[in-house]
Protein backbone atom coordinates (compact mmCIF):
# COMPACT_ATOMS: atom_id res chain seq x y z
CA UNK A 1 0.00 0.00 0.00
CA UNK A 2 1.77 3.19 -0.80
CA UNK A 3 1.77 6.30 0.84
CA UNK A 4 3.17 9.92 -0.30
CA UNK A 5 6.71 10.39 1.57
CA UNK A 6 6.53 12.20 5.34
CA UNK A 7 3.42 12.90 4.87
CA UNK A 8 2.62 16.55 7.09
CA UNK A 9 0.13 17.04 10.42
CA UNK A 10 -2.71 17.56 8.43
CA UNK A 11 -5.07 16.34 11.51
CA UNK A 12 -3.39 19.40 13.10
CA UNK A 13 -3.75 21.88 10.70
CA UNK A 14 -7.45 20.78 10.56
CA UNK A 15 -8.19 21.43 13.52
CA UNK A 16 -7.20 25.02 13.90
CA UNK A 17 -9.47 27.88 14.53
CA UNK A 18 -11.54 29.03 12.11
CA UNK A 19 -10.81 32.64 10.08
CA UNK A 20 -11.29 33.57 6.70
CA UNK A 21 -8.74 35.04 3.83
CA UNK A 22 -9.92 36.98 0.59
CA UNK A 23 -9.82 34.57 -2.50
CA UNK A 24 -7.91 36.23 -4.82
CA UNK A 25 -6.93 38.97 -3.03
CA UNK A 26 -3.41 40.61 -1.66
CA UNK A 27 -2.28 40.53 -4.88
CA UNK A 28 0.76 42.52 -4.05
CA UNK A 29 4.32 40.74 -4.56
CA UNK A 30 4.96 39.13 -0.73
CA UNK A 31 6.12 35.86 0.53
CA UNK A 32 3.48 33.64 2.04
CA UNK A 33 5.91 31.72 3.75
CA UNK A 34 9.84 31.09 3.63
CA UNK A 35 11.76 27.78 5.05
CA UNK A 36 15.70 28.37 5.32
CA UNK A 37 15.82 31.56 2.88
CA UNK A 38 14.01 29.24 0.04
CA UNK A 39 9.84 31.19 -0.07
CA UNK A 40 6.45 30.75 -2.11
CA UNK A 41 5.43 33.79 -2.82
CA UNK A 42 1.83 35.02 -1.93
CA UNK A 43 1.15 34.68 -5.69
CA UNK A 44 2.27 31.52 -6.11
CA UNK A 45 -0.22 30.31 -2.86
CA UNK A 46 -2.84 31.94 -4.42
CA UNK A 47 -2.41 30.08 -8.18
CA UNK A 48 -2.54 27.01 -5.80
CA UNK A 49 -5.77 27.85 -4.34
CA UNK A 50 -7.59 29.04 -7.25
CA UNK A 51 -6.61 25.44 -8.75
CA UNK A 52 -7.86 23.70 -5.88
CA UNK A 53 -10.97 25.78 -5.88
CA UNK A 54 -11.78 25.30 -9.76
CA UNK A 55 -10.47 21.41 -10.00
CA UNK A 56 -13.10 19.38 -8.38
CA UNK A 57 -11.16 16.16 -9.07
CA UNK A 58 -7.96 17.39 -7.33
CA UNK A 59 -9.84 18.69 -4.30
CA UNK A 60 -11.53 15.33 -3.64
CA UNK A 61 -8.43 13.85 -4.52
CA UNK A 62 -6.97 15.82 -0.99
CA UNK A 63 -10.25 15.61 0.54
CA UNK A 64 -9.63 11.56 0.07
CA UNK A 65 -6.10 11.67 1.02
CA UNK A 66 -6.82 13.00 4.42
CA UNK A 67 -9.27 10.82 5.00
CA UNK A 68 -7.31 7.90 4.30
CA UNK A 69 -4.41 8.67 6.27
CA UNK A 70 -6.62 9.88 9.59
CA UNK A 71 -8.60 6.24 9.09
CA UNK A 72 -11.40 8.84 8.83
CA UNK A 73 -10.63 10.44 11.86
CA UNK A 74 -10.20 13.84 10.20
CA UNK A 75 -11.53 15.43 7.45
CA UNK A 76 -10.82 18.87 5.53
CA UNK A 77 -12.72 21.67 5.96
CA UNK A 78 -14.46 23.41 3.26
CA UNK A 79 -12.13 25.40 1.21
CA UNK A 80 -14.56 28.52 0.84
CA UNK A 81 -16.89 30.61 2.84
CA UNK A 82 -19.16 33.57 1.95
CA UNK A 83 -20.28 31.81 -1.43
CA UNK A 84 -16.63 31.38 -2.68
CA UNK A 85 -15.51 35.28 -2.14
CA UNK A 86 -13.26 33.83 1.28
CA UNK A 87 -10.77 31.05 2.05
CA UNK A 88 -11.26 29.51 5.03
CA UNK A 89 -7.84 29.73 7.13
CA UNK A 90 -7.58 26.15 8.36
CA UNK A 91 -7.79 25.16 4.45
CA UNK A 92 -5.08 27.70 3.64
CA UNK A 93 -3.13 26.32 6.39
CA UNK A 94 -3.79 22.61 5.72
CA UNK A 95 -1.90 23.40 2.08
CA UNK A 96 0.62 25.92 3.43
CA UNK A 97 1.52 22.79 5.94
CA UNK A 98 2.16 20.82 2.87
CA UNK A 99 4.42 23.07 1.32
CA UNK A 100 6.73 23.58 3.83
CA UNK A 101 6.79 19.69 4.06
CA UNK A 102 7.99 19.38 0.76
CA UNK A 103 10.48 22.28 1.31
CA UNK A 104 11.85 20.35 4.39
CA UNK A 105 12.22 17.04 2.73
CA UNK A 106 14.04 19.09 0.06
CA UNK A 107 16.27 20.58 2.30
CA UNK A 108 17.27 17.02 4.17
CA UNK A 109 17.71 15.59 0.52
CA UNK A 110 20.10 18.55 -0.54
CA UNK A 111 21.94 18.44 3.29
CA UNK A 112 22.56 14.56 2.03
CA UNK A 113 23.65 15.43 -1.60
CA UNK A 114 20.96 13.26 -3.44
CA UNK A 115 20.93 14.09 -6.84
CA UNK A 116 17.22 15.76 -8.67
CA UNK A 117 18.44 14.49 -11.98
CA UNK A 118 16.66 13.67 -15.13
CA UNK A 119 16.06 10.06 -13.77
CA UNK A 120 14.88 10.52 -10.41
CA UNK A 121 12.16 13.50 -11.53
CA UNK A 122 10.93 10.90 -13.78
CA UNK A 123 10.51 8.21 -11.19
CA UNK A 124 9.41 10.37 -9.00
CA UNK A 125 6.45 11.86 -11.19
CA UNK A 126 5.72 7.79 -12.12
CA UNK A 127 5.00 7.43 -7.88
CA UNK A 128 3.24 10.24 -7.77
CA UNK A 129 0.67 9.03 -10.03
CA UNK A 130 0.73 5.34 -8.55
CA UNK A 131 0.70 6.87 -4.92
CA UNK A 132 -2.55 9.27 -6.01
CA UNK A 133 -4.08 6.26 -7.44
CA UNK A 134 -3.52 4.05 -4.47
CA UNK A 135 -5.18 6.65 -1.84
CA UNK A 136 -8.08 7.11 -4.40
CA UNK A 137 -8.47 3.04 -4.57
CA UNK A 138 -8.22 3.08 -0.56
CA UNK A 139 -10.67 6.03 -0.60
CA UNK A 140 -13.36 3.98 -3.11
CA UNK A 141 -12.84 0.67 -1.11
CA UNK A 142 -13.47 2.58 2.54
CA UNK A 143 -16.81 3.93 1.25
CA UNK A 144 -17.91 0.54 -0.92
CA UNK A 145 -17.66 2.81 -4.30
CA UNK A 146 -16.25 1.61 -7.59
CA UNK A 147 -14.30 4.32 -7.99
CA UNK A 148 -14.10 8.65 -6.23
CA UNK A 149 -12.81 11.54 -7.51
CA UNK A 150 -11.37 10.21 -10.69
CA UNK A 151 -10.51 7.19 -12.71
CA UNK A 152 -7.12 7.14 -11.54
CA UNK A 153 -3.65 9.76 -10.67
CA UNK A 154 -2.54 10.40 -14.39
CA UNK A 155 -6.77 11.65 -14.94
CA UNK A 156 -6.26 13.93 -11.91
CA UNK A 157 -2.18 15.15 -12.72
CA UNK A 158 -3.40 16.02 -16.29
CA UNK A 159 -5.74 18.48 -15.69
CA UNK A 160 -3.15 20.24 -13.25
CA UNK A 161 -1.26 23.38 -14.84
CA UNK A 162 2.16 21.93 -15.87
CA UNK A 163 3.96 24.29 -13.04
CA UNK A 164 1.93 22.98 -10.12
CA UNK A 165 2.42 19.25 -11.98
CA UNK A 166 6.27 19.87 -11.99
CA UNK A 167 6.65 21.08 -7.78
CA UNK A 168 4.65 18.06 -7.40
CA UNK A 169 6.70 16.13 -8.75
CA UNK A 170 10.00 17.63 -7.58
CA UNK A 171 8.23 17.18 -3.63
CA UNK A 172 7.78 13.28 -4.49
CA UNK A 173 11.13 13.14 -5.79
CA UNK A 174 12.88 14.47 -3.00
CA UNK A 175 10.90 12.01 -0.51
CA UNK A 176 11.44 9.05 -2.58
CA UNK A 177 15.57 10.03 -2.48
CA UNK A 178 15.26 10.99 1.29
CA UNK A 179 13.48 7.73 1.77
CA UNK A 180 16.14 5.14 0.08
CA UNK A 181 18.96 6.70 1.29
CA UNK A 182 17.70 6.26 5.13
CA UNK A 183 17.46 2.58 4.29
CA UNK A 184 20.53 2.93 3.18
CA UNK A 185 20.00 2.06 -0.96
CA UNK A 186 19.56 3.93 -3.73
CA UNK A 187 16.72 3.77 -6.49
CA UNK A 188 18.96 2.29 -9.86
CA UNK A 189 18.46 -1.17 -10.84
CA UNK A 190 21.92 -1.96 -8.85
CA UNK A 191 20.69 -0.92 -5.73
CA UNK A 192 17.32 -2.67 -6.55
CA UNK A 193 18.59 -6.03 -7.24
CA UNK A 194 20.99 -5.98 -4.13
CA UNK A 195 17.75 -5.28 -1.85
CA UNK A 196 16.08 -7.90 -3.55
CA UNK A 197 18.54 -10.68 -3.58
CA UNK A 198 18.95 -10.19 0.31
CA UNK A 199 15.06 -10.08 0.39
CA UNK A 200 13.84 -12.29 -2.13
CA UNK A 201 10.79 -14.14 0.23
CA UNK A 202 8.87 -11.02 0.63
CA UNK A 203 8.27 -10.95 -3.18
CA UNK A 204 7.31 -14.78 -3.76
CA UNK A 205 4.19 -15.17 -5.90
CA UNK A 206 1.29 -16.24 -3.23
CA UNK A 207 -1.41 -18.59 -4.63
CA UNK A 208 -4.31 -19.68 -1.98
CA UNK A 209 -7.57 -20.66 -1.76
CA UNK A 210 -10.66 -19.70 0.40
CA UNK A 211 -13.60 -20.15 2.33
CA UNK A 212 -15.90 -17.20 3.28
CA UNK A 213 -18.45 -17.76 6.25
CA UNK A 214 -20.92 -15.00 7.83
CA UNK A 215 -20.18 -15.40 11.32
CA UNK A 216 -16.71 -17.01 13.37
CA UNK A 217 -19.13 -19.71 14.43
CA UNK A 218 -19.42 -21.12 11.17
CA UNK A 219 -16.13 -20.67 10.16
CA UNK A 220 -15.18 -22.74 13.24
CA UNK A 221 -17.37 -25.74 12.31
CA UNK A 222 -16.03 -25.84 9.11
CA UNK A 223 -12.53 -25.58 9.82
CA UNK A 224 -13.04 -28.34 12.08
CA UNK A 225 -14.13 -30.34 9.58
CA UNK A 226 -11.63 -30.01 7.21
CA UNK A 227 -8.95 -30.86 10.27
CA UNK A 228 -11.17 -34.12 10.63
CA UNK A 229 -10.29 -34.86 6.69
CA UNK A 230 -13.32 -33.07 4.70
CA UNK A 231 -11.40 -32.13 1.31
CA UNK A 232 -10.79 -28.24 1.31
CA UNK A 233 -12.76 -27.96 -2.40
CA UNK A 234 -15.11 -29.55 -0.81
CA UNK A 235 -16.18 -27.70 1.97
CA UNK A 236 -15.60 -24.52 -0.27
CA UNK A 237 -18.12 -25.58 -2.40
CA UNK A 238 -20.88 -26.40 0.26
CA UNK A 239 -20.14 -23.59 2.85
CA UNK A 240 -18.20 -20.54 0.97
CA UNK A 241 -20.93 -17.49 0.76
CA UNK A 242 -18.24 -16.42 -2.20
CA UNK A 243 -20.15 -18.02 -5.25
CA UNK A 244 -17.29 -17.29 -7.54
CA UNK A 245 -14.51 -19.08 -5.40
CA UNK A 246 -16.73 -21.52 -4.26
CA UNK A 247 -17.49 -22.71 -7.32
CA UNK A 248 -13.56 -23.15 -8.08
CA UNK A 249 -12.77 -24.85 -4.95
CA UNK A 250 -12.30 -21.97 -3.13
CA UNK A 251 -9.59 -20.86 -5.61
CA UNK A 252 -8.83 -17.38 -5.28
CA UNK A 253 -5.54 -17.18 -7.37
CA UNK A 254 -2.15 -15.64 -7.10
CA UNK A 255 -1.18 -12.74 -6.03
CA UNK A 256 2.18 -11.12 -7.30
CA UNK A 257 4.19 -8.49 -5.01
CA UNK A 258 3.26 -6.12 -7.65
CA UNK A 259 -0.37 -6.25 -6.91
CA UNK A 260 -2.26 -3.98 -4.48
CA UNK A 261 -3.67 -6.10 -2.43
CA UNK A 262 -0.38 -8.25 -1.98
CA UNK A 263 0.10 -6.73 1.34
CA UNK A 264 -2.78 -7.81 3.15
CA UNK A 265 -2.57 -11.44 1.28
CA UNK A 266 1.01 -11.58 2.75
CA UNK A 267 -0.19 -10.21 6.56
CA UNK A 268 -3.14 -12.60 6.21
CA UNK A 269 -0.77 -16.00 5.95
CA UNK A 270 2.19 -14.66 7.85
CA UNK A 271 3.16 -18.15 9.03
CA UNK A 272 1.48 -20.21 7.33
CA UNK A 273 3.42 -23.31 5.64
CA UNK A 274 2.08 -24.16 2.28
CA UNK A 275 -1.03 -26.34 2.58
CA UNK A 276 -1.91 -25.02 6.59
CA UNK A 277 -5.42 -23.75 7.30
CA UNK A 278 -5.29 -20.49 8.97
CA UNK A 279 -7.77 -20.13 11.89
CA UNK A 280 -10.66 -17.82 11.25
CA UNK A 281 -9.96 -14.23 10.01
CA UNK A 282 -11.67 -11.26 10.43
CA UNK A 283 -12.58 -9.91 7.37
CA UNK A 284 -15.46 -6.90 6.53
CA UNK A 285 -18.12 -8.39 8.73
CA UNK A 286 -17.49 -12.03 7.53
CA UNK A 287 -15.09 -14.81 8.53
CA UNK A 288 -12.04 -16.30 6.13
CA UNK A 289 -10.29 -19.70 6.59
CA UNK A 290 -7.42 -19.07 3.96
CA UNK A 291 -4.87 -22.23 3.09
CA UNK A 292 -1.68 -21.34 0.63
CA UNK A 293 -1.57 -23.86 -2.30
CA UNK A 294 1.57 -22.52 -3.32
CA UNK A 295 4.97 -19.86 -3.04
CA UNK A 296 6.73 -19.19 -6.26
CA UNK A 297 9.61 -17.57 -6.78
CA UNK A 298 9.48 -14.12 -8.48
CA UNK A 299 11.76 -13.21 -10.94
CA UNK A 300 13.58 -9.87 -10.55
CA UNK A 301 12.39 -8.12 -13.19
CA UNK A 302 8.91 -8.83 -13.12
CA UNK A 303 8.71 -6.75 -9.15
CA UNK A 304 11.02 -4.11 -9.94
CA UNK A 305 7.77 -1.83 -8.75
CA UNK A 306 7.79 -4.04 -5.46
CA UNK A 307 10.87 -3.79 -4.55
CA UNK A 308 11.29 0.03 -5.03
CA UNK A 309 8.22 0.91 -3.04
CA UNK A 310 9.38 -2.03 -0.35
CA UNK A 311 13.00 0.17 -0.28
CA UNK A 312 11.10 3.29 0.32
CA UNK A 313 8.88 1.79 3.09
CA UNK A 314 12.14 0.43 5.02
CA UNK A 315 13.50 3.75 5.20
CA UNK A 316 10.65 5.49 6.60
CA UNK A 317 11.25 5.02 10.55
CA UNK A 318 14.65 6.78 10.13
CA UNK A 319 13.51 9.38 7.24
CA UNK A 320 10.83 10.60 9.54
CA UNK A 321 12.53 10.68 12.70
CA UNK A 322 15.14 12.99 10.27
CA UNK A 323 12.63 15.45 9.31
CA UNK A 324 11.18 15.36 12.90
CA UNK A 325 14.51 16.48 13.79
CA UNK A 326 15.16 19.13 11.09
CA UNK A 327 11.33 20.60 12.10
CA UNK A 328 13.01 21.40 15.18
CA UNK A 329 15.63 23.82 13.73
CA UNK A 330 13.96 25.14 10.56
CA UNK A 331 13.86 28.67 10.22
CA UNK A 332 10.33 29.34 9.31
CA UNK A 333 8.11 33.16 8.54
CA UNK A 334 4.82 33.23 7.62
CA UNK A 335 2.51 36.15 6.71
CA UNK A 336 0.69 36.37 9.90
CA UNK A 337 -2.30 36.99 7.89
CA UNK A 338 -2.33 32.94 7.80
CA UNK A 339 -1.12 32.17 10.80
CA UNK A 340 1.62 31.95 13.02
CA UNK A 341 4.36 28.66 13.13
CA UNK A 342 3.97 26.20 15.53
CA UNK A 343 7.04 23.45 15.17
CA UNK A 344 7.77 21.90 18.08
CA UNK A 345 5.74 18.67 17.57
CA UNK A 346 5.78 18.17 14.21
CA UNK A 347 4.73 20.53 10.99
CA UNK A 348 2.05 22.99 12.32
CA UNK A 349 0.39 26.06 11.67
CA UNK A 350 -1.34 28.13 14.42
CA UNK A 351 -4.46 30.37 12.51
CA UNK A 352 -4.54 33.79 13.18
CA UNK A 353 -6.75 34.26 16.29
CA UNK A 354 -10.12 36.12 15.44
CA UNK A 355 -10.97 39.28 17.85
CA UNK A 356 -13.60 38.76 20.25
CA UNK A 357 -17.19 40.12 18.88
CA UNK A 358 -16.68 42.85 21.75
CA UNK A 359 -13.60 44.19 19.70
CA UNK A 360 -15.28 44.39 16.46
CA UNK A 361 -17.05 47.83 14.85
CA UNK A 362 -20.12 45.61 14.06
CA UNK A 363 -20.09 42.60 15.80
Amino acid sequence: MRRPPLLVGAVAAVAAVAAVVAAGAFSVPANALTVDGVSISRATLNRDLAVIQQNQAFGCYLDASVAVRSANQAALPTMTRNGGATYDTRYVDFWLSQQINNLLVEHLAASEHLSFDATALAAGRSDLLGNISSTLAEAAAATGQSAVCAPSGAAIVSTLPTAMVDELVRAQAAGDLVLSHAAGYGLGTTDLARFFSSHQSAFQTICLSGIQTTDQATANTVRSAIVAGEPFATAAQADSTDTQSAANGGALGCFSANEGAYDTVAADVKGLAVGQLSQPLANSGSYLLLVVTSEQPAAFDAVIPAVRQAILADGSAKATKQLSGLTKTARVSIDPRYGRWSGASGIGIQSPLTPPKTDLLEP
